[in-house]
């Protein structure tokens, strides 16, 4: 097994619990009235003070940048992202179910209003710059981004993340305007490398529509989503 794909395998873990990645952030019960299987992943919360969430959001700054916009091409920025990807992806982390040691660490420390608080803050924040991008990898990667590529049956991305990459918080779909190139790159492998999700949305709609994607088609798109705006 590749290591992209074993990096993307905890996405299934909810699943074989028996309970949904991207459930409500209280709990339910099931059908028959009894108490549903606890999902580590479903946060409880009053309203989100992004206010609360910009002091909180100081001990980020070092990796993520100020106010989210990372500096560094492998570092996610966070400004301008949609709150529920954001707190879905603090809570793997602090779950220890989506790897990495130092921000299972971080989240370890955020209650689920932190997370609450944390999202609504970087989802107000204006997205950073575009990154420079050579111009024809750019316009090839643009094509596929808006079009796709109906021959090979490449999905244009934009009927998901939408003409301008910001995603749609209702269904958890994320924003992908500027990110930085080496980690919009290595998403794109991360998903296209992944096994089966067995229908869970949306990671298995993101295996399917870049699994056609040859390595090119990813450098192309993942300069494009980085110098968009």
């Amino acid at each position: 097994m590749s290591r992209f794909s074993s990096r993307l395998l905890w996405l299934a873990v909810p699943a074989l619990l028996g309970t949904s990645v991207f459930a409500a952030t209280t709990p339910g019960t099931t059908p028959q009235g009894t108490a549903a299987p606890k999902n580590p992943l479903a946060l409880q919360f009053k309203t989100p003070s992004a206010a609360r969430g910009a002091a909180i959001a100081g001990t980020c700054a070092g990796c993520h940048g100020k106010t989210g916009v990372s500096v560094q091409a492998d570092i996610p920025s966070l400004a301008g992202q949609i709150p529920n990807y954001t707190q879905f992806q603090l809570a793997a982390f602090r779950a220890k179910l989506r790897p990495s040691n130092v921000m299972q660490q971080v989240a370890s420390k955020l209650s689920d209003q932190d997370i609450a608080d944390l999202s609504a803050y970087y989802a107000a924040q204006a997205v950073g710059p575009a990154w420079k991008a050579e111009p024809a990898a750019r316009a090839r990667g643009q094509k596929l981004f808006t079009a796709g590529d109906p021959a090979r049956n490449v999905i244009a991305c934009a009927v998901c993340h939408g003409s301008n990459g910001r995603g749609l918080n209702a269904n958890h779909i994320a924003s992908v305007t500027n990110l930085p190139p080496e980690y919009a790159l290595e998403v794109l492998k991360e998903f296209h490398e992944a096994p089966t999700f067995g229908g869970l949305v949306p990671p298995e709609t993101m295996r399917i529509a870049v699994k056609p994607l040859t390595d090119k088609d990813l450098k192309d798109v993942a300069t494009y989503i980085s110098s968009m705006k």
